[in-house]
């Protein structure tokens, strides 16, 4: 690219050059040949003025003025015959045309040649004759042609020098657009094109940094998609697998009711890859409202028969009637299963689910009797960025959920007896 825009610029200057010094060549030939003309005219002018009418017939000799650049004179008589001065020894053409009265300019033989007749008492009595080589004028041509030439070509290297600049100002922005594409065709997204003072290319450049952050967020939607949806699939079909397990181990008399107990888990499965499919293809916070309650009541019905096969307890503390909820029911019922999963992973005793309201929050807080987890230190206390060893996958997925519905995810305690809390935003209706 960078060769064929300094061609173009070359081959413009090129031709700018041509149409513009060839006729400037024209024009100064012309030019100098008239001034050359005017100069010998001027010059037999000047020598008529010093010839006296009676020369033909006086003793006393005619002095012309002496030879200056090149020019010599000549005075003829009315026959034809020289006088004194330099020329032809017998009238040429153009000395018996000036004869007649006129003035005549030629060139014969290499020389521009001007004749002026010699008058007195109204009668030509004689002719000036004038000549000077034309290879004066044309040495004088040829040294302005040359200084047009160098012209000429100091205008070319300046022009290659522009175009070499442009050319380089030009491929460089390209280039780099040329390698940002390719880094983002090998999955880089965290390209950035410097800005080149070009505005196309900057628009352009703009656009494809726009197009590797929608890509970089749909990439990483699909990956959380993954993610989550191994994470919270596990869960329900755990619950169908002992279901199953448990059925072929210990078969009850109703046959019936491992298929009604299965149809329950493969809905409840059904309904949590519809949840993640809508969550992961929505990138803004849902404002709608939704109960609180009966997300806590499918929650419960859920929880509580697994945890009783594990052995352990569910508390729900719903405490007054808690208000309308802002968000999505689908995500807080998510961000629920993954707290209430980790309780029975990694917790003991007791698990409770306890609801406290103020004027703008609904909190939802989950706790258990176990030791509690580890926190990574480098991250401030309380906040919903901590990842607690031991809880994999589990928090931050939480507070991906929360985040989805403008709510936020808070360790309140990660030593014995841990509690994490859901902060929702609250609905006034």
């Amino acid at each position: 690219m960078r060769s064929r825009i300094l061609t173009a610029i070359l081959s413009v200057s090129a031709l700018a050059v041509l149409l513009f010094g060839v006729p400037l060549a024209i024009v100064v030939d012309q030019v100098i040949g008239e001034d050359a003309a005017l100069r010998v005219e001027r010059a037999a002018v000047l020598a008529s003025r010093v010839v006296p009418g009676d020369f033909a017939t006086g003793d006393d000799p005619v002095e012309l003025p002496p030879d200056q650049d090149g020019i010599a004179v000549g005075l003829y008589d009315r026959g034809g015959n020289l006088v004194t001065g330099t020329g032809p020894a017998r009238a040429d053409d153009a000395t018996r045309q000036a004869l007649l009265n006129r003035v005549i300019e030629t060139e014969s033989q290499g020389f521009r040649v001007v004749t002026v007749p010699v008058a007195a008492d109204e009668q030509v009595v004689g002719v000036i004759r004038a000549q000077q080589p034309t290879a004066d004028s044309a040495a004088r041509t040829r040294r302005l042609v040359l200084v047009i030439a160098a012209l000429a070509v100091l205008v070319l290297a300046i022009g290659a020098g522009v175009g070499f600049v442009l050319a380089n100002r030009l491929t460089r922005p390209v280039r780099r657009l040329r390698d940002a594409a390719v880094h983002l065709g090998d999955g880089d997204f965290t390209i950035a094109v410097p800005a080149s003072r070009i505005p196309e290319l900057d628009q352009a450049a703009v656009a494809l940094t726009v197009t590797a952050g929608r890509l970089d967020a749909l990439v990483t939607r699909e990956r959380s998609f993954s993610s989550d949806a191994s994470h919270q699939l596990r869960t329900p079909l755990t619950g169908l697998r002992a279901s199953i397990e448990t059925e072929l181990a210990f078969p009850r008399s109703d046959r019936t009711a491992v298929l009604t107990d299965a149809l329950v888990d493969l809905d409840r499965l059904e309904r949590t890859i519809t949840e993640i499919l809508s969550l992961s293809r929505s990138a803004a916070a849902t404002t709608s409202n939704f109960s609180l309650p009966i997300v806590m009541r499918e929650t419960e019905s859920v929880w509580r028969d697994r945890l009783r096969a594990a052995g352990r307890a569910l508390s729900m503390e719903l405490g007054a009637e808690a208000p309308p909820v802002l968000g999505n029911a689908g995500s807080l019922r998510q961000a629920l299963d993954v707290l209430l999963d980790n309780a029975l992973a990694h917790g003991q005793g007791r698990v409770t689910v306890s609801v406290s309201v103020t004027a703008d929050s609904v909190t939802v807080a989950v706790s258990d009797e176990g030791t509690g987890f580890i926190e990574d230190p480098t991250e401030e206390r309380g906040s919903a960025t901590r990842s607690p060893q031991g809880h994999g996958l589990g928090l931050p997925l939480a507070q991906r959920l929360l985040e989805s519905i403008s709510g936020r995810l808070v360790i309140r305690r990660s030593g014995p007896r841990p509690e994490i809390a859901l902060v929702l935003q609250r609905a006034h209706v």
